[in-house]
């Protein structure tokens, strides 16, 4: 199906791009490091919790915020963790924005605003 070989294709795409580029080269700078790892898995784990807790309703108490705030501090102070983060945002905001024009040219969430 032609569609299918779109997608495939805009893969290729977004495989050749410099922000996928970098991505894959932060990755790798990060795999071959144990402590930046420890940290990104630290830091990953807190922002899931701190962030299910705002899911859920649930305002986070001011331990929760000042571990957050240090293991945010702490990651950008490492260079190779930050540049991963960093990276693996702007591919995300590409695929969101890919992912918004394909929603809006099909008008898939036209019924919400009748």
């Amino acid at each position: 199906m032609a569609t299918y070989d779109k997608a495939h294709e805009l893969a290729r795409e977004l495989k050749s791009s410099e922000e996928y580029k970098e991505y894959q080269k932060a990755k790798q700078a990060i795999q071959g490091n144990s402590a930046a790892m420890s940290i990104l898995r630290d830091f990953q784990e807190k922002q899931i919790q701190f962030e299910m807790g705002l899911l859920t309703g649930r305002e986070p108490d001011e331990k929760a915020k000042e571990e957050m705030q240090k293991i945010t501090d702490l990651v950008n102070m490492h260079g190779e963790v930050k540049r991963f983060l960093d990276a693996e945002r702007r591919i995300l905001i590409i695929m969101s924005d890919i992912q918004k024009i394909l929603i809006d040219a099909l008008n898939l969430l036209d019924y919400r605003s009748t």
